[in-house]
C-alpha cells in the first residue's frame, strides 16, 4: 500500500466520511446513508499457509451499515492509487471473506448441544450484501472485471459458464463538478483537486472563498499532501489546530509560499557572496565576517554556508 493509500485509508474512516462517499456516488447526493448508523466491521482473515507463512487479508475500510437494529449492508471502499492487474481478484477475496464471517457468525450460534454435525446455514437464514467500491486514484485505465483478465476461450459453449466478477471502480480524476459537488464532507476538497474540470487557479479560489470548517484537519492536508505532491499541505497539517477552516489553509497556503520564497532569495543572496568574493580572491576570513554581518549569522552557520558553496 502506498503513501497515498494511507493518508487517504485514515481520512476516509471516519464514519461521516464514510457514509458522504457512498452518499455521493451510490446515491447520487441524497443522503441515505447516516453516519452514526455504521460500525467498523473488521476483516482479518488467514487465506492459507505458504512456507510456514499465514498471509492475510486486510480490507482498506469496511463497515456494517445498521438500520433499526438490522444489518442492511456491509459496506466497503478500497484505495488503489497505480495500476494493480491482479484488484478483480482480490477484491473477489475481500468480499468473499466478508461473506464467509457472516457464515462463521451463523455457523457459531448454529452449533447447540453435543451435535456431532453442525448446519453452517439455516434455511432462514441469510447473509448481508457486501458492497465494495473501488476508488481510484490514478490516470491509467485499470481492470474493471475479472473477464478483463481472463484468456478467454473461443468456445462459446464454454464461454458462457465462465463467471465473471465486476468491480465498481469510482475513477476520481474523471469525476464532473457537479459530482464533486455532491460530496459534504472533508472528502469534498479531496474530490475537487483531483477533478480535471478544475484548474489550479479555481482549486486555490475554491478553498480561499469557503468558511467551512474541516472536521478532519490532519487526515485531509495529509491527504492533500499525497495527491498533489505539495508538501507545504503536510506543514500546514502538521502545524493546524483543531478546528481550522477552509479558508485558513489558503492563507497558510500562501504565507508560506512567501516565507519559502524569501528563504530561496536569502539563499541565492548568500550563494552570491561566496562566490562572488572567492573569484575576487577574497579570503576565508573576510567572507566568513562579511556573511556574518549581511546576513545576521553566527560563526557556524557561516561556516557552513563556506562549505556548502
Amino acid at each position: 500500500m502506498g503513501q497515498a493509500d494511507l493518508s487517504s485509508n485514515s481520512l476516509i474512516s471516519h464514519s461521516d466520511v464514510f457514509a458522504d462517499i457512498i452518499n455521493a456516488i451510490v446515491y447520487e447526493g441524497r443522503q441515505v446513508l447516516d453516519a452514526q448508523n455504521l460500525k467498523p466491521y473488521y476483516l482479518n482473515k488467514s487465506v492459507h499457509k505458504n512456507s510456514n507463512m499465514l498471509k492475510g487479508l486486510y480490507r482498506d475500510n469496511c463497515m456494517e451499515d445498521m438500520r433499526s437494529g438490522i444489518r442492511y449492508a456491509l459496506w466497503g471502499i478500497e484505495n488503489q492509487n497505480g495500476i494493480d492487474r491482479a484488484i478483480p481478484f482480490r477484491i473477489m477475496g475481500y468480499d468473499f471473506s466478508t461473506y464467509d464471517r457472516q457464515i462463521g457468525e451463523f455457523t457459531a450460534k448454529n452449533k447447540t448441544g453435543n451435535k456431532a454435525i453442525t448446519q453452517t446455514l439455516l434455511p432462514e437464514q441469510k447473509l448481508t450484501p457486501v458492497i465494495t467500491l473501488v476508488l481510484y486514484w490514478g490516470d491509467d485505465e485499470m481492470p474493471k472485471s475479472i473477464f478483463d483478465m481472463l484468456n478467454m476461450p473461443d468456445e462459446k459453449n464454454i464461454r458462457k459458464y465462465i463467471q465473471n466478477y465486476k468491480l465498481n471502480v469510482i475513477s476520481l480524476k474523471k469525476l464532473t463538478k457537479k459530482q464533486t459537488d455532491r460530496f459534504k464532507s472533508d472528502f469534498k476538497y479531496i474530490a475537487k483537486f483531483l477533478c480535471r474540470e478544475y484548474n489550479k487557479d479555481e482549486r486555490m479560489d475554491m478553498l480561499k472563498s469557503s468558511g467551512r470548517m474541516l472536521i478532519h484537519p490532519k487526515d485531509t492536508l495529509y491527504t492533500l499532501t499525497a495527491i498533489t505532491g505539495d508538501s507545504k499541505y503536510l506543514q500546514i497539517g502538521d502545524d493546524c489546530k483543531e478546528e481550522f477552516k477552509v479558508c485558513e489553509v489558503a492563507d497558510a497556503f500562501v504565507q508560506i509560499g512567501v516565507e519559502q520564497g524569501r528563504e530561496q532569495e536569502r539563499e541565492h543572496g548568500i550563494m552570491a557572496m561566496v562566490t562572488s568574493a572567492r573569484k575576487l580572491g577574497a579570503d576565508d576570513n573576510f567572507i566568513l565576517a562579511q556573511l556574518a554581518e549581511s546576513y545576521k549569522l553566527n560563526n557556524e552557520q557561516a561556516m557552513a554556508y563556506m562549505e556548502k558553496y
